[in-house]
């Protein structure tokens, strides 16, 4: 990998970052006491809360993720993120697409068949239902393209069409060396 990464691999890192911050910020603000986005009255959302595992789960525990979903982009494409083992963040990142991508594109086409049904989830609104679903979409998508992009590519293998370059008699003996090694 070159010392820089691909311009979109860098773009789509930062977009991805955008994306889970706009989900933590939401998730944020309902933790500190926001009803933004609530059609339920507070004891039905306290209700929902506590089936989640409490306020502290269901609402602090996502703004961590989000924020580790963005540390993990941005590990792929800052210098510092070359500290952390290549393919534990590759994996990280696979998985972040797979969960991500899948979810909201699930979600997101039930809250449409839930909408045009007329009868769309109770607790929120169905504008906060696409804002979400729609964020983990986009930090899917990222996820898979800032992985791609700023992977090792293999080495080419040589071309059948290329001549060979000369070769000692000592390098016919052992081939895995260049000639350049057996000179003193």
């Amino acid at each position: 990998m070159t010392q820089t990464s691909p311009k979109q691999a860098v773009t789509a890192a930062y977009v991805g970052c955008a994306a889970a911050a706009g989900y933590a910020i939401l998730k944020a603000a309902w933790a500190l006491g926001s009803t933004f986005g609530v059609n339920a009255d507070a004891a039905a959302w306290e209700d929902f809360l506590a089936l989640m595992g409490g306020a502290i789960v269901a609402l602090w525990g996502t703004v961590l993720l989000a924020l580790l979903a963005g540390a993990i982009l941005l590990s792929l494409v800052q210098p510092w993120g070359q500290r952390i083992p290549r393919r534990l963040r590759a994996s990280l990142a696979w998985l972040g697409f797979a969960v991500m991508a899948s979810i909201g594109l699930l979600r997101l086409a039930a809250t449409l068949a839930e909408v045009i049904a007329g009868d769309p989830f109770p607790l929120l609104t169905p504008a906060i239902d696409f804002y979400v679903y729609t964020c983990f979409c986009v930090l899917g998508v990222t996820f898979a393209i800032t992985v791609w992009r700023t992977r090792r590519p293999a080495a080419a293998p040589p071309s059948a069409h290329q001549p060979r370059a000369h070769r000692s008699p000592t390098a016919l003996m052992h081939p895995w060396r260049t000639d350049d090694q057996h000179r003193p």
